[in-house]
This record gives C-alpha cells, sequence and structure tokens, in this order.
C-alpha cells in the first residue's frame, strides 16, 4: 500500500540509523522502503547503507542527481499506491504510517496529508513541537507566505503527484514549496494536529548561491500559483525569469533566517557572531537589531526560547 521514499547524501551514520530505524519500526506493516543514494562520497555514509541494505527494503545507488531528481526517481520506482517521504536526518514516530493511511482513507477527495513535528537542535535535543495549519483552507492561505508542510512528514497519493509530474526539476530547491502547493489545489491538503515527526535542524548555512536559488524558486512558485488561480498556462521559463527581480532587503532576511537555523541547531556563538556581523553591515536594518535582540534573550534565558520564536 505504502512507498517510503527517502533520499540519502552523505547523511552522518548514526542519523541515517535513526531515521532507517523509524520506519521498520512502524505499527503499519504493509510497505515497503525505497532509499535511494544522491552520489553519496562520506565513507560512514556508504558503510552504513551496506549494512543497513537486505530484504527490507531497496537501496539503488546513483550519482548525484540533486534532490529534485533523486525523488523523481523514487517516484518511478514506487509501486505503493501512496507515497510517504522521509528524510534521512530525521525520525518518525511508530504510528505516523498508519494514521496517515487511516486519513487519507476516511478523506478519499484529499490527496495530501502532513502533520506536525516536534523540533530537534543538531545533536537531537528536543526543542518545541511546530504549529502548521491543518485545514484545507487554512493551508491554502498560508502557502502565498511560505511553505506548511515539513517535507519529510508528508504522505501523498502516487496517482496525484505522477498526474502533475512529480517534482518540477527546473526548481533545484524548494521543489516542495511548488509540489505541495500544486496538489492542495487541485485536491485540497491537510495536516494532523498530532507531532508524528522528529525535525533536526541543520547547523552548516545555506551558501549564499543556494540561498538566492532558495529565494528564486519561492518567488517563481507564488507567480505560477497566480498563474492557476487566474486560468492562465503555467509558464515555469517565464516564471523563473520573472522571480530573478527581487527587493533590496530580500537578500538581508535570507542570510538572517540562515542564522537563525544555525541557532536553533544550538550553535549559539556562531550565531551571535553572524548576527552582529551583519548587524555591523546594515547598521539601520530594523530587522537585524531585532534579530540580535532575540538571539541576547534566547541564549540568557531558556525558558523563554519557545516564545521567542512563536
Amino acid at each position: 500500500m505504502v512507498t517510503v521514499l527517502m533520499a540519502v547524501r552523505d547523511t552522518p551514520a548514526g542519523m541515517l540509523r535513526q531515521a532507517i530505524a523509524s520506519i521498520l519500526q512502524q505499527t503499519l506493516r504493509d510497505f515497503e522502503f525505497v532509499i535511494l543514494d544522491d552520489g553519496s562520497q562520506q565513507r560512514d555514509t556508504l558503510e552504513e547503507l551496506d549494512r543497513q541494505a537486505d530484504s527490507r527494503f531497496c537501496i539503488e545507488r546513483g550519482p548525484p542527481r540533486g534532490l529534485t531528481r533523486t525523488l523523481n526517481r523514487g517516484l518511478a520506482l514506487a509501486n505503493g499506491d501512496v507515497i510517504a517521504r522521509q528524510d534521512a536526518d530525521d525520525w518518525s514516530e511508530p504510528d505516523r504510517l498508519e494514521r496517515q493511511v487511516a486519513f487519507l482513507r476516511e478523506y478519499p477527495a484529499v490527496d495530501l496529508v502532513g502533520c506536525n513535528a516536534w523540533t530537534h537542535r543538531y545533536d537531537g535535543s528536543r526543542l518545541w513541537p511546530t504549529r502548521l495549519p491543518e485545514s484545507g483552507t487554512a493551508i491554502r492561505e498560508a502557502l502565498w507566505t511560505g511553505n506548511p508542510f515539513v517535507h519529510g512528514s508528508t504522505m501523498f497519493r502516487a496517482a496525484a503527484a505522477r498526474s502533475l509530474g512529480g517534482y518540477r526539476e527546473e526548481f533545484p530547491c524548494a521543489q516542495d514549496y511548488d509540489f505541495f502547493w500544486r496538489l492542495s489545489d487541485t485536491s485540497g491538503g491537510a495536516n494532523l494536529a498530532a507531532p508524528l515527526y522528529h525535525y533536526r535542524y541543520n547547523r552548516g548555512a545555506v551558501s549564499a548561491r543556494c540561498a538566492g536559488e532558495q529565494r528564486r524558486a519561492h518567488r517563481a512558485a507564488r507567480v505560477l500559483a497566480e498563474a492557476r488561480r487566474s486560468g492562465e498556462v503555467e509558464d515555469v521559463a517565464r516564471a523563473l525569469a520573472a522571480a530573478e527581480i527581487e527587493s533590496e532587503a530580500e537578500p538581508l532576511r535570507a542570510a538572517l533566517k540562515q542564522i537563525d537555523h544555525q541557532m536553533l541547531a544550538g550553535d549559539l556563538r556562531t550565531a551571535g557572531l553572524a548576527y552582529a556581523e551583519l548587524l555591523w553591515a546594515h547598521p539601520g536594518s530594523r530587522i537585524a537589531w531585532g534579530k540580535l535582540l532575540r538571539w541576547g534573550v534566547y541564549s540568557s534565558v531558556p525558558p523563554a526560547r519557545e516564545w521567542c520564536f512563536r
């Protein structure tokens, strides 16, 4: 019934082992597990994949394709009626698949369901649960400002995904934002209230080039959504070209968001220095001043940490 799809690219062995174990311990047993290695080079990752290889799942090794093409390769291999995503550095609660399958059975008109997630520092220590929109209406409204799904927590019907052409390969990043928006527009989407997934913040900042690509992809996804809403033909190339134009504030906002992730991953010293450097470069930015102030509260008043991000 279910294909669990996981892409791997140089994931530390301990994290990979935890992710795989969380799927093998699911209360729902009717699933296949497809693991696609996207050209890993780290020895511990490759050795862990070798240790895990057995008849319980399919592991396919390949050259580096990038996440988007790797996920589409997984869609082509999948035999399940529904696809459940799982990221290689996160993990799932034992009843996640069972509860999401039950939801899709109860609501046959809905093709996409995610769930809330516990957030964690890079070392796995717990932070707090997400508060994602749950209803289709709330999700469609939230999509205009950002992605209301945790990618690795989602489950969607395979036929619906294939009818849309899968993930758009023109999007090297933020492919899930565009993909989930298209699924939500055609059949609605939902998030289960329970935190059935565990999301780990990465301590490594995204490069400036990748951050720029991510901003561009988000803007292009909104342009394409506007076209759908207006009944126009979706022109991906034109949307990406239009997305090249950005306001002066966008690079600063993106850089500050990357530093937020470093702080949430637990690297407080590096985050504090990075906030200060950006503030030195942009002394008139209220956003930069606010972020540095929040860092001070987050670092010195642990009980207020969740409040800082609500």
